[in-house]
């Protein structure tokens, strides 16, 4: 993923001058948003001229200006020209764009051109977080201001949904990706449960899952949405991104854990709910490493309340260190009803050659208090473990 965004980001810094054109007044502040970041601002002005300021770790101000001839549009930064179309209300990246930039050999014959702005855009509103804290919390785990852990993991996943979904598009001519005619692969969903609690703000539908891979091929899991009804099936509340998962690579035969949560509508009552999920066959050669877990248990540490904590043990079996570990852990009740997931990984630490770690995390209160009010008690653990490769 890394060397992916390092290309989309070459690309918006030849993109950085480029404005959304409105048949309206266009001068102002805009946003280069790339995957829901922001990567940079620019003041378009009147006369053909424009400032960006790239978001980057050392802020850059560029200037560089622009011509309209017809449909044809001539962007010129720091003596680099790159043409694109316009259509009357935006500018478009065609062929002869990308060839500009020396791009059409790297993105591949059978790369669809539309993805490209659908991951790139010009808005007057700024992205969920910059370029700089996406790359602050990748290397020191530094949560952006006002950012939660698990705001930035949905952040993450619906980045990585897109960056798939483009990688899926290309031509990669691999002997091995299953036929466009073949039938699409699906999740054996091997259990599941659903249940409403209250919130931080408000109550929220829980959906938990333990899903499995059989199909013949490598797939991603690459869209999910829960869905809230009330008794008469009206839609009462929606999520559309994982709150909580393994990895969402699944060879044959693999399983993971995954947690959709929705919000309740204001004075609404749940009674039906609809989970839907979507998963893509892998045609190109990358997807997570798969890691074994020698123990998972549930430790219990009791005091003022009872808090309830997941461990699992992992040992890298490799001859290399390996960084970017993770677990999910799923909690399930004396019954056997999955309660909660917990999630804890190295990020850029590294686990040595034949070493062994026991990662730790905490029941989220809101699962916990769930437990209280239903007289239910997180009882079992089941692990996962994996490592990023991208």
């Amino acid at each position: 993923m890394k060397k992916t965004l390092a290309l989309l980001l070459a690309l918006c810094m030849m993109l950085a001058a480029v404005p959304v054109m409105a048949e309206e007044d266009v001068s102002g502040t805009w946003y280069l948003v790339m995957l829901g970041m922001t990567a940079g601002t620019f003041d378009l002005r009147a006369d053909g001229t424009c400032t960006l300021e790239l978001a980057m770790d050392d802020p850059t101000n560029v200037e560089g200006t622009w011509t309209l001839d017809g449909e044809k549009v001539s962007i010129t930064v720091e003596g680099n020209s790159l043409p694109l179309t316009y259509d009357g209300t935006s500018l478009q990246l065609d062929a002869e764009g990308i060839a500009a930039l020396g791009l059409d050999s790297s993105l591949g014959a059978g790369m669809d051109m539309s993805m490209i702005s659908s991951m790139i855009q010009l808005s007057r509103e700024p992205g969920k977080i910059t370029v700089k804290e996406f790359s602050d919390y990748q290397d020191s785990s530094t949560l952006p201001e006002g950012k939660t852990e698990e705001d930035m993991q949905a952040i993450q996943m619906e980045m990585m949904a897109t960056v798939m979904s483009m990688m899926g598009s290309l031509d990669t001519g691999s002997s091995s990706a299953p036929s466009a005619d073949g039938p699409a692969p699906e999740l054996t969903v091997v259990e599941d449960n659903f249940y409403v609690r209250e919130g931080f703000s408000q109550p929220e539908g829980v959906y938990l899952a333990k899903v499995q891979n059989d199909n013949a091929d490598p797939i991603y899991i690459s869209e999910v949405s829960l869905i809230l009804q009330d008794k008469d099936g009206n839609e009462i509340g929606k999520g559309e991104y994982l709150s909580n998962s393994g990895s969402r690579y699944l060879e044959p035969g693999e399983a993971t854990f995954l947690c959709i949560t929705a919000d309740v509508n204001d004075g609404a009552e749940v009674a039906d709910h609809a989970a839907n999920l979507t998963c893509s066959p892998i045609t190109y050669q990358t997807a997570d490493l798969s890691m074994e877990v020698s123990d998972a248990q549930l430790r219990v540490e009791e005091g003022y309340s009872t808090n309830y904590y997941t461990a699992a043990t992992v040992t890298n079996t490799t001859d290399a260190p390996l960084s970017r570990l993770n677990v999910v852990s799923a909690v399930r009740s004396a019954d056997g009803k999955l309660l909660d997931l917990t999630t804890s990984g190295l990020y850029q630490n590294e686990l040595a050659a034949g070493s062994t770690i026991t990662l730790v995390d905490s029941l989220d209160s809101r699962a916990v208090t769930y437990c209280t009010e239903n007289n239910l008690t997180p009882d079992q653990v089941e692990a996962f473990a994996w490592v990023e490769t991208y």
